[in-house]
């Protein structure tokens, strides 16, 4: 029996989609679309319209005026005080003594080297110490000086019980040439003397505000002087006044005010005084601060500078780089209807005339005129008075100051009325503005034109 051939065929699988593949590579796909789509798009900033302050400043160089009493060497020799400078006296205090040779001041000087301060003493000492460590200025060098002259004082001051009873057993047993002088007032104790105690505020001129025609003179221990001459000074009250200049645009701000706040320029002190304006013995106009404290802190100071707040003004805070300015018809208030809109005369592509009712843009203080976008209509088209045919054209414009509001998801413009500026922010009327609080606007308006949808 032959066998038989036999023929295999192969069999082709039917070819299965596998759609779980299919469905990962599309959203692959899109994603990395969306993504590149995301980054090669501007990225548009958002700003949240929050409520804001803003105060305006103007700066002045002031003329400290006190009540002042000059006290002066009795005889000539070499001083020692036994005041620190900026302590209270109160009358009959020894303030300071006068060595004639100098000689009892070499022995003092050793007695009290060799006696002993109290903890309390030393304590106080340290706390001096730190605090000019803390407040020490680079830029003010002769602080050191005054620094040790007022450890001096602290010492002598500390001391002073014994080198007291020394002085006087060596004045008693005729070894010295020595002079004790009291207070004869009670208050403040200054060694610094500039020649304008006891100015007044009407004898004010404009040459009292040169500071180099009154150089200060600082009398320490240890340093001679004549007799005669100026030692100390005695500020017999906490009342003083700050003198300044002002022009008639700072009597515009603030001339009405009976009282204005300020800052001590580098300090952290801020204060408020009662205002006053006056007219100097040379005619101008000056204006008069008064306080009541902080006048031990500037004792030795006859000029400070002084950063006065002119006004505080509350409203909407914009970003600076937010605001965007647009051109705008101008249309008379008149071609309102009653409804506040107005009627605006269009043309299709055939030619065929219709009126559109339109809501313009209203400015706050303006009584004569409302606006029309320069970018929506052309110059020549008409306005209609309601119920009359009197037409106004479009021609004259105006450039108005807005933001652009995003809070339908595109850009729109929403005009406001600055109150005031700084260089990072503006603070718009909360009222006069097409703005509120919580508005979402583009941070930086270049990066966004008119009706663009925003993606943030």
């Amino acid at each position: 029996m032959a066998k038989k051939n036999a023929k295999i065929i192969k069999y082709k699988k039917p070819r299965n989609i596998n759609v779980g593949i299919v469905l990962f590579a599309a959203i692959f796909v899109y994603l990395v679309v969306s993504v590149a789509t995301y980054l090669s798009r501007p990225q548009i900033h958002v700003y949240e319209v929050t409520e804001g302050s803003l105060a305006s400043y103007s700066d002045y160089t002031a003329l400290i005026l006190r009540e002042e009493t000059v006290s002066y060497s009795e005889s000539a020799g070499y001083i020692n005080y036994y005041v620190r400078d900026g302590r209270k006296v109160g009358v009959n205090d020894l303030v300071y003594t006068i060595d004639e040779t100098g000689q009892t001041l070499e022995q003092l000087e050793q007695d009290t080297g060799e006696s002993s301060l109290s903890s309390e003493d030393l304590q106080r000492l340290k706390t001096e110490l730190i605090r000019y460590v803390i407040s020490y200025d680079s830029m003010r060098f002769s602080d050191v000086y005054d620094m040790k002259n007022g450890i001096q004082s602290s010492l002598l001051e500390y001391l002073g019980a014994s080198a007291l009873e020394e002085l006087a057993s060596m004045q008693e047993g005729g070894g010295s040439a020595f002079a004790w002088s009291y207070a004869a007032v009670s208050g403040t104790v200054s060694q610094v003397i500039d020649g304008l105690e006891g100015l007044t505020a009407e004898q004010v001129t404009a040459d009292a505000f040169d500071s180099s025609a009154h150089p200060q003179t600082l009398v320490s221990s240890g340093q001679a002087v004549e007799s005669g001459a100026p030692v100390y000074k005695t500020v017999t009250s906490e009342d003083w006044q700050l003198i300044f200049p002002i022009t008639e645009e700072d009597i515009a701000r603030f001339g009405e005010a009976s009282s204005l706040s300020f800052s001590f320029r580098g300090t952290s002190l801020r204060a408020t005084g009662a205002f006053s304006m006056f007219t100097g013995a040379d005619g101008n106009t000056y204006g008069r601060l008064d306080l009541d404290r902080y006048m031990v802190q500037f004792i030795d100071d006859r000029y400070v500078d002084i950063q006065i707040e002119v006004e505080n003004v509350q409203g909407l805070k914009i970003p600076v780089s937010s605001v965007v300015y647009k051109d705008f018809y101008v249309v008379p208030l008149s071609y309102r209807t009653e409804g506040g809109e107005l009627l605006v005369e269009t043309y299709d592509e055939e030619g065929n005339a219709s009126v559109a009712s339109v809501t313009p843009v209203t400015v706050s203080g303006d009584e004569e005129y409302c606006y029309l976008d320069a970018s929506q209509y052309q110059a020549g088209q008409a306005v209609i008075l309601e119920n009359s045919n009197e037409r106004y054209t479009l021609a004259q414009t105006r450039e108005l100051t807005g933001v652009y509001n995003i809070n339908r998801g595109y850009a729109v413009f929403r005009r406001i009325e600055i109150l005031e500026e700084s260089n990072e922010y503006y603070i718009v009327s909360s009222s006069g503005s097409a703005l509120s609080v919580y508005d979402h606007i583009v941070l930086d308006s270049a990066a966004v034109s008119e009706n663009d949808i925003i993606y943030y």
